[in-house]
C-alpha cells in the first residue's frame, strides 16, 4: 500500500477536487480528491474508511492547484492521536494510514486518516457524487 501510493505521480499533478461524503455517517466516510496526472490522464482518489481530515488550505492565489508531493506517513501525530482515542472502545485502527499531500501553488497541506485508498479512472468516476 505504501509503495503504491508514494509512486504514483504526485508531483505537478493539478488538485482539481476535494469532497467529503458524510451520507451515511459511520458507515461511509469518505474522501475523494480529482486530480489531473501530469501526462493529462484524470483520476479520482477515493479514500475510505476515514477518521479524520486536516487541511490547512491557503486560498487567493490565481493559479492551479499544483502537487508538490505525497507520502503516507507511519508516525503523524494526527494518526497517533487518532488511534489513541479509539483504542479505548477497542478499535486498535491498526490498518489506519495518514495520506499527506502538499501543494506548490499555495502551499497547503492536506491529510486524510484513511483505512484505505483505491485510484478511479475518470470513467469510473460517474455516479460517485
Amino acid at each position: 500500500m505504501n509503495d503504491s501510493f508514494n509512486s504514483l505521480p504526485w508531483h505537478d499533478a493539478e488538485l482539481q477536487e476535494l469532497s467529503i461524503d458524510r451520507r451515511s455517517p459511520g458507515a461511509r466516510d469518505e474522501v475523494r480528491l480529482q486530480v489531473v496526472w501530469p501526462d493529462g490522464r484524470q483520476a479520482a482518489l477515493l479514500f475510505r474508511d476515514c477518521y479524520g481530515m486536516k487541511a490547512e488550505m491557503n486560498f487567493g492565489v490565481i493559479a492551479e492547484e499544483r502537487i508538490a508531493g505525497a507520502s503516507l506517513i507511519e508516525d503523524d501525530q494526527g494518526l497517533i492521536s487518532i488511534r489513541d482515542r479509539w483504542r479505548p472502545l477497542g478499535v486498535p485502527l491498526d490498518m489506519l494510514r495518514c495520506y499527506r499531500l502538499e501543494t506548490s501553488s499555495t502551499a497547503s497541506v492536506i491529510r486524510i486518516y484513511a483505512e484505505r485508498f483505491e485510484i478511479l479512472e475518470i470513467g469510473d468516476c460517474i455516479g460517485l457524487r
